[in-house]
């Protein structure tokens, strides 16, 4: 069914350069981009919809058990989604010419030495 393991972040970004060559799908950036938003949008959707269901469980339930519920109950669709968006990352990135993997890992490693901290009220620059 796939053409590889698709154990690694390379082999899911190697998926992917080989799906939009089967399916003839160029590597439009801007268009992907578009596409990713749409599908963030979608993920949103499906919080609003676990959101809503836990509000009306919560009365019966509790709030941790109507959160729980809810999320059961649309874990599926929030996971299709939000599988979507990957899809759309590794295939901006193949677009773009990053090795993810590589990308990630620099990233990740800056965050781990950064200090966040809170901007002060109204200030949201």
């Amino acid at each position: 069914m796939f053409p590889n393991a698709m154990r690694t972040i390379a082999d899911f970004q190697a998926f992917h350069r080989w799906l939009d060559e089967q399916k003839g799908w160029g590597p439009d950036l801007k268009l992907n981009m578009v596409l990713l938003a749409g599908e963030v949008g979608e993920v949103a959707n499906e919080l609003r919809n676990i959101f809503w269901r836990a509000s009306l469980l919560e009365p019966e339930m509790g709030e941790e058990a109507a959160r729980e519920a809810a999320l059961a109950e649309y874990r599926e669709n929030l996971g299709f989604e939000l599988a979507d968006c990957l899809a759309y990352i590794f295939k901006i990135a193949n677009n773009a010419g990053i090795d993810l993997e590589a990308a990630y890992k620099a990233k990740m490693a800056k965050n781990v030495q950064r200090q966040w901290t809170a901007p002060p009220p109204g200030n949201h620059q």
